[in-house]
C-alpha cells in the first residue's frame, strides 16, 4: 500500500522557474506530483461565462489553467504526464500543435472536456518541465494574471 501524500502550498513570485524546478524534483523523488496555477487579480471573476450548450455537454475548465505534473514512475516504466485543465474549449490537432509552450516531442494523449489536455513526456529535465508548466498556464489562460503562481506540492514519505 502506498503511503498517503502530504500537500504543501507554495506561493511563487520571484525566480519562478528555479523555484518550481526545485519542487518538481522534490515531488518526483518521493513519487509525488505538483499542481500549478497562475495568480489572478482578486477583482477578476474566476469562472468564465458558459453557454447553455457548454453547460449541457460538459464542464468548463478553470479560467486560470491548472497544470499537473506527474513524474515518470521508474518502477513501472510509465512516462511522465502533464495535464492541463483549461477554459479554451476542446483544442483541435492544429491548436494543440500550435501551443508554443509545449515541446514538439511531448505526445498529446488528448484534450477532454473534463480531464483537459494530457501530454506524455518520455524524457525531460525538471527545468524543462518547469518552463513548460509556467508557459502553458499563461498561454491558455482566459483572464489577466499577476505574474505570481500557486503550486501545490504533493510528496510521499520515503
Amino acid at each position: 500500500m502506498m503511503a498517503r501524500a502530504t500537500k504543501e502550498i507554495i506561493e511563487i513570485d520571484e525566480d519562478a522557474a528555479a523555484v518550481l524546478e526545485r519542487h518538481l524534483g522534490r515531488a518526483g523523488a518521493t513519487g509525488g506530483w505538483v499542481n500549478l496555477t497562475p495568480g489572478v487579480p482578486s477583482d477578476v471573476v474566476a469562472t468564465p461565462p458558459r453557454s447553455l450548450f457548454s453547460w449541457l455537454v460538459g464542464s468548463a475548465g478553470p479560467a486560470a489553467p491548472l497544470a499537473t505534473w506527474m513524474p515518470a514512475a521508474t518502477s513501472s516504466g510509465r512516462p511522465g504526464q502533464l495535464g492541463i485543465l483549461h477554459a479554451r474549449g476542446r483544442l483541435t490537432r492544429e491548436g494543440i500543435a500550435g501551443l508554443a509552450s509545449i515541446p514538439a516531442s511531448w505526445r498529446c494523449l488528448g484534450d477532454n472536456a473534463r480531464k483537459g489536455l494530457i501530454f506524455e513526456v518520455s524524457s525531460a529535465s525538471d527545468a524543462d518541465v518547469a518552463e513548460a508548466m509556467l508557459a502553458v498556464v499563461e498561454e491558455l489562460t482566459t483572464v489577466p494574471t499577476t505574474g505570481r503562481y500557486l503550486a501545490e506540492v504533493f510528496t510521499r514519505p520515503t
